[in-house]
């Protein structure tokens, strides 16, 4: 046998001819045991250990007639050899990391109702998390479409943002890596490393912490913007083949979700749809069911159920023409239609739904921590007046006194107006209104009863 040849040159190596003797053995013992398995592969642990040393093209390529072999199933080998990939790395200590290893998930033996998994979705979400208005419909919608994600021509990124610290920006993150298809999670990121992972396994890429990094990268943000229409989702780069270099071109196609406290640069933000996270009330989190990392696997099952879903619709959803809001045009229109043509798929109900939280979720954004100051200080202002009630006048005056403070110069050097005011606290759902001072005057202000909601989260009784 040729194989036997290739052994005996592979001596010199150990690791390799211990690889090549044991596919030797299973070429000399296949069909030989019981269902057609092998011999060979009586030994698990051997079984594991080979092929957690394949690269991670092979192994996909592997893994089901391998687990179909051992009596097991997908998921259980993947866990196997993932366990023995984190040995072989740690053991070896190279300090060159680990190759990833991103394998779909087994799908459904069943049919499914699209409508169903979309519920199931959905409930995940705000079983376990406190979202705004319209977001865990987003969601579900979201997660179907990480894993139809070739049916579409334009790819919205997910952004989830948050004013501060705290809001369950990670705790979404690590639900979605539970849901989605091929999570590549990472905490930092930089250009290269990106668009190499996206050509070799078109993930689906987690973004924590992007704050930290991504406006410091024009070339990352540049890679992460190409990746948002299909027909211009690549780069160019000139890689060494042999003696010389070559240009190869690389593709940034894959669904792309970034937590960060603040907000995207501009461009990444129009190519994007936001989910503004909010720090929870001690009644919200005692209502949320907490999320264990040591028990992801038991959304496995509803990953293959979305699986199964999305190769069921990958045709309907390429033809698709959804209905869109009324006032979506342009870049919001083409960030939309992919998911509003999956829940209309789903069934009127959910169109209903998608569209909804289109509207609510679109609104812009301004700076966050800015508004959060804006709160701190509206709050001592309440109570160093002792009053429950404030005109806007008076709000402005009073703030634009403070040098230490943005506001007398908030806007390219001049101060704060009542128009700045208003535009500020409307993004945490607070409008002036008339009211009636303690002199017997009525005047637009503002009550404290309007602001209790925002500074329980925002605020609260914590120093400022």
């Amino acid at each position: 046998m040729n194989i036997e040849r290739v052994v005996e040159a592979l001596k010199s190596d150990p690791l390799l001819f211990s690889l090549a003797e044991q596919h030797l053995s299973v070429a000399r013992t296949a069909d030989t045991g019981p269902n057609g398995s092998s011999s060979a592969f009586r030994d698990d642990e051997s079984v594991f250990a080979t092929l957690a040393k394949m690269t991670p093209a092979a192994y996909d390529r592997a893994r089901r007639s391998e687990a179909k072999r051992l009596g097991i199933g997908v998921t259980a080998l993947d866990a196997e050899v993932k366990l023995r990939r984190r040995v072989d790395s740690s053991t070896a200590n190279s300090g060159s990391g680990r190759a990833p290893v991103l394998c779909d998930p087994e799908p459904w033996p069943d049919a499914v109702d699209g409508a169903g998994v979309i519920h199931e979705l959905k409930d995940a979400f705000d079983r376990h998390l406190t979202l705004p208005d319209g977001a865990s419909t987003l969601l579900a919608v979201w997660t179907v479409f990480a894993h139809s994600h070739d049916a579409f021509p334009v790819s919205p990124v997910l952004a989830i943002t948050s004013p501060e610290k705290g809001c369950g920006k990670s705790s979404l993150l690590m639900l979605l890596g539970a849901l989605v298809r091929k999570p590549l999670p990472t905490a930092n990121i930089t250009a290269s490393p990106l668009f190499r992972a996206v050509e070799q396994f078109s993930p689906t890429v987690l973004v924590d912490e992007a704050d930290t990094f991504i406006s410091q990268s024009d070339e990352l943000r540049g890679i992460l913007n190409s990746g948002w229409l299909r027909s211009q989702a690549y780069v160019v780069r000139s890689v060494p083949v042999g003696d010389d270099f070559e240009a190869r071109i690389f593709s940034t196609w894959s669904p792309k979700v970034i937590a960060l406290i603040g907000k995207l640069p501009d461009t990444l933000a129009d190519r994007s749809i936001e989910i503004r996270m909010r720090r929870q009330l001690p009644e919200e989190e005692k209502r949320v069911v907490k999320l264990r990392p040591d028990r992801l696997s038991e959304f496995e099952p509803l990953r293959r159920r979305v699986f199964r879903l999305a190769g069921e619709w990958q045709a309907p959803l390429r033809s698709a023409e959804p209905e869109l809001p009324e006032g979506f045009a342009n870049r919001l229109a083409d960030n939309w239609r992919p998911l509003l043509a999956i829940a209309e798929l789903a069934g009127s109900e959910w169109a209903t739904k998608a569209r909804d939280a289109a509207r609510l979720l679109s609104a812009k954004r301004d700076d966050a921590s800015l508004r959060e100051m804006l709160l701190a200080d509206l709050k001592r202002l309440f109570e160093d007046e002792e009053t429950d009630r404030l005109a806007s006048a008076a709000i402005v005056e009073r703030l634009t006194e403070a040098e230490d403070r943005p506001w007398p110069e908030y806007s390219h050097g001049k101060p704060l107006t009542k128009r700045g005011l208003a535009k500020m606290l409307g993004k945490f759902s607070i409008a002036p209104k008339t009211i009636k001072l303690p002199d017997g005057r009525t005047a637009k202000g503002y009550s404290l009863e309007d602001f209790e909601d925002a500074f329980s989260r925002y605020v609260g009784a914590r120093e400022t």
